[in-house]
């Protein structure tokens, strides 16, 4: 329990569905602040004065926040960027998730040099001994590979038996973005169906300008 003491909701979003878990998160908080509405369609736009008491990455989401917009392309504005970094190094500090650097050189490391130099070494070890401890070191690899670690798996599985889906409306703005932080389109349904049908929550929503990177585009399509 002392990994999750103090973790915020938009920590747990991130926990659970990286970054646009925790930008939904907190979009959906600043709806239950009344601080944004639904814009256009599969957009939102602010509502009123950036409220109190709102988390760092609730006050980057709202401060980017400009005209109407959709969720995705907010999420790609430098500030919301820099707050959600924010939140993963809160998360990498608590063990609960891997650095990037870690899920990267490590598997490479693992599956690639060793068994280089085992395929030198066959004659003397055999094909057997050899394949096997391959195999051995790609499975190693792979241990390495997901987002969350051991810690932060068992965490989402504390956190859930803390705080069970909700079955309707109503609730603090924190009780209701811990439950769509953990639960996700189920809970953004439950409480708060209409906005997020309307303002893109579900599915990212639509852009409001076009992009150059290709990979921006495709990511509000997914």
């Amino acid at each position: 329990m002392r990994r999750i003491e103090g973790l915020t909701a938009t920590g747990i979003g991130h926990l659970h569905g990286g970054r646009w878990g925790a930008v939904r998160t907190g979009l959906a908080m600043l709806h239950s602040r009344e601080a944004v509405v639904a814009g256009r369609e599969g957009m939102v736009e602010r509502a009123g004065s950036r409220p109190p008491g709102a988390e760092p990455l609730e006050r980057a989401l709202f401060a980017a926040l400009y005209g109407d917009m959709g969720p995705r392309e907010l999420a790609e504005r430098p500030r919301v960027r820099e707050a959600i970094g924010d939140v993963r190094r809160d998360l990498v500090r608590r063990g609960l998730v891997r650095p990037r650097w870690r899920r990267v050189l490590v598997p490479l490391a693992l599956a690639v040099v060793p068994p280089l130099m085992l395929a030198r070494l066959i004659d003397v070890i055999g094909a057997s001994i050899g394949l096997a401890a391959s195999v051995v070191l790609v499975g190693a690899a792979c241990w390495f590979l997901p987002r969350r670690t051991v810690a932060g798996a068992r965490a989402l599985r504390q956190l859930r038996s803390l705080h069970p889906a909700p079955a309707g409306p109503g609730g603090t703005p924190a009780t209701l973005g811990t439950a769509v932080a953990l639960y996700g389109a189920q809970a953004l349904l439950a409480t708060m169906p209409v906005f997020a049908r309307n303002s893109g929550l579900l599915d990212g929503g639509r852009w409001s300008v076009i992009h150059s990177d290709s990979s921006l585009r495709s990511s509000s399509a997914t």
